[in-house]
C-alpha cells in the first residue's frame, strides 16, 4: 500500500510525496531563483578567503593587476585562458570578492543549463540530478574562486543545451568560448559533431567548426600577438600512478563518495547493462559517453589536478540520472554532497594498506580546502613577519604568486627577464621587491638569474619547497651554494584545484 485513508480522505506516503519533489523541474523560473539563493548562500562562508587554494587563480589576479599598472597584458600561464582573465581583470579592482562573485555567477548559469537540458531529455529524478550538481564538492569549491574550470563547463552545457534545441550557430558559439575559457574544451568538437552526424544535420559540421574556431582566435589574438606559436606552451611534467590514484581517490569526490558512486553502480548492474546498446541506439547516451572519453583522454595526458575532470561530472550525472536506481541515486548524492563535509581521511600521499588502515572521518573537501585556503595566507604572513638581511634574494616557491598579491601596495611588482618560453611571465619570472632594502622575492631562480644575483653581492634565501623545485627544474641546489634555508615547521599546503591538502 503507499496511501492510507483517514475518515474517507486518502492521504499520499511520505514516500510518494518525496518521489513527487524528486521530480521537480528546478529549471522553473520561481524554482531555479529558490536554488539559486540557495547556492549564493551556501557559498557566502568561502567566497571571501582569497583567490583560490591553486596558485593559478592568484596568477589570474597578477594578470588582472599588472594590467591596470602597467597596460600590458600576459596570460597568467601558458597557453592562456582568454575570456576568464578579460573578464577578470575587469574586475580585479574589487579582489576577490568581486572576482569570485563573478565565477559564481557564470557557474549558476551552468546551473541552468544543466536543469534545462535535465528537463529537455525528461530524465527521470530531476530535482536529485540539479541538486547534486549544483552541491558536488569539486564543483562547489570551484564556483567560488578565481578559476577558469567552472566557465568552460558552462559553455559545454549551454553548447549541449543549443545542441539540443537544433540551433546549431548558438552551439557553435558557446564552445567557442568554452574554448576561450580552457584550450582543453576543443575536445569537445568531437561529441558535438557526433551529435550532428547522428542528428542528421551534418550540412552544419563545417559552419559550427568555423565559428567554434573564429571565436578562439579572437580569443587569443592578443596572446599570439605577443607571443606567437609559443602561446601553445603549457607546463609539462610526469605523473606518478599513486598520484593519479589519489587524486581519482580523494581529491574529485572524497574517498565515501567514491565508493557511494561504486556501491551506486553495483546495485544498479541490471540496468547499466543498456548502457553499451544505448550508447549506440541513443544520441544523447553517446555524446554523454563520448563527453566523458575525451575528459579522460585529456586528463591521462595530464593528470595533475582533478579540478581536469571537471567537464565530465555532468554527464556523469546523467549517466546516473538514467540508469540508477532512485533510492541508490538519492543515497549517493547525498554521500557526495556530505562528503563535502565529512570524509574519511588518511593524510599522506601515499595510496598503500596504511592509507586505508589509518583512514579515519575528518573534514571533507569543502571544509578542507577552506582550511587550505586560510593555511596558505597564514603562510604568507609567517613569510611577511621574517626578519630578512637587506640585500637579499628569497625564493618562495609554490606560494609566490599569492605573496606578490597580497604585498602589491608594499612591493614593486616587477619582471626578472622578458621570457616568452616561461609558462607564466608575472610569477616564474617574477618578482616583488622592496628597492629600498634591495630585497627581492622570486618563485625560483634558474642558474644564470643566480649567478647573477650572487655577483651583485645579493644573499639568498629559500622555503624548503623552493629549494626541492629549484633542484626539479633547474638542476642546482641552492644550499649548496650559501643559501640559507627559510623552515617554519611546515609549507604551504598544495592545491590541486580542489582541496589537495593532507587530508
Amino acid at each position: 500500500m503507499t496511501a492510507a485513508y483517514i475518515n474517507g480522505t486518502r492521504r499520499t506516503s511520505l514516500a510518494d510525496t518525496v518521489a513527487r519533489w524528486l521530480e521537480y523541474d528546478l529549471a522553473q523560473p520561481v524554482a531555479f531563483a529558490a536554488l539559486a539563493f540557495v547556492y549564493v548562500l551556501s557559498r557566502a562562508p568561502f567566497i571571501n578567503i582569497g583567490y583560490g587554494t591553486d596558485p593559478d587563480a592568484w596568477r589570474i589576479a597578477l594578470t588582472g593587476y599588472w594590467f591596470w599598472e602597467h597596460g600590458e597584458f600576459y596570460p597568467s600561464r601558458l597557453p592562456g585562458y582568454p575570456l576568464p582573465e578579460y573578464a577578470s581583470t575587469l574586475v580585479i579592482k574589487g579582489g576577490w570578492l568581486a572576482t569570485n562573485s563573478l565565477t559564481m555567477l557564470v557557474s549558476l548559469a551552468g546551473v541552468w543549463f544543466f536543469a534545462a537540458i535535465v528537463r529537455r531529455l525528461a530524465l527521470p529524478h530531476r530535482a536529485l540530478l540539479v541538486a547534486g550538481f549544483a552541491f558536488t564538492p569539486l564543483l562547489w569549491i570551484n564556483s567560488m574562486t578565481t578559476m577558469d574550470y567552472m566557465w568552460a563547463l558552462t559553455f559545454i552545457l549551454a553548447c549541449y543545451y543549443f545542441l539540443l534545441g537544433g540551433n546549431g550557430f548558438a552551439a557553435a558559439l558557446m564552445l567557442g568560448l568554452a574554448v576561450a575559457s580552457r584550450s582543453t574544451s576543443a575536445l569537445f568538437l568531437a561529441p558535438a559533431l557526433y551529435y550532428l552526424w547522428r542528428d542528421r544535420r551534418a550540412g552544419e559540421v563545417r559552419p559550427f567548426v568555423v565559428t567554434v574556431v573564429m571565436v578562439a582566435i579572437v580569443a587569443w589574438l592578443p596572446i599570439y600577438w605577443d607571443y606567437g606559436v609559443r602561446f601553445l606552451n603549457f607546463y609539462d611534467s610526469k605523473v606518478g600512478y599513486l598520484s593519479v590514484l589519489r587524486l581519482l581517490g580523494k581529491d574529485c569526490l572524497g574517498l565515501l563518495g567514491s565508493m557511494a558512486v561504486l556501491a551506486g553502480a553495483a546495485i544498479s548492474l541490471p540496468r547499466l547493462r543498456r548502457l553499451p546498446r544505448d550508447a549506440w541506439d541513443d544520441r544523447d547516451v553517446g555524446f554523454w559517453l563520448l563527453a566523458i572519453a575525451v575528459t579522460l583522454v585529456a586528463f591521462a595526458r595530464l593528470p595533475h589536478e582533478a579540478a581536469y575532470l571537471i567537464p565530465m561530472y555532468p554527464f556523469g550525472f546523467f549517466v546516473m540520472g538514467k540508469y540508477f536506481h532512485r533510492w541508490a541515486l538519492a543515497g549517493v548524492i547525498a554521500v557526495i554532497v556530505g562528503a563535502g563535509f565529512i570524509d574519511l581521511t588518511s593524510p599522506g600521499d601515499e595510496i598503500n594498506s596504511e592509507a586505508f588502515t589509518n583512514a579515519q572521518l575528518g573534514k571533507g573537501l569543502l571544509l578542507s580546502n577552506r582550511d587550505t585556503m586560510q593555511a596558505q595566507i597564514d603562510f604568507v604572513h609567517d613569510i611577511e613577519a621574517l626578519e630578512i638581511a637587506d640585500t637579499t634574494v628569497v625564493s618562495l616557491g609554490f606560494i609566490y604568486p599569492q605573496f606578490a598579491v597580497l604585498n602589491r601596495d608594499d612591493l614593486d611588482l616587477g619582471i626578472l627577464e622578458k621570457d616568452h618560453d616561461a609558462i607564466s611571465q608575472l610569477s616564474d619570472k617574477g618578482k616583488a621587491e622592496d628597492k629600498e632594502r634591495r630585497v627581492v622575492y622570486v618563485w625560483l631562480l634558474d642558474y644564470d638569474d643566480f649567478k647573477r644575483y650572487r655577483e651583485l653581492g645579493y644573499g639568498f634565501r629559500y622555503t624548503l619547497d623552493a629549494g626541492r623545485s629549484t633542484n626539479a627544474l633547474y638542476d642546482y641546489r641552492p644550499g649548496l651554494y650559501g643559501a640559507e634555508p627559510i623552515d617554519l615547521g611546515r609549507g604551504p599546503s598544495g592545491g590541486s584545484g580542489a582541496a589537495r591538502t593532507d587530508r
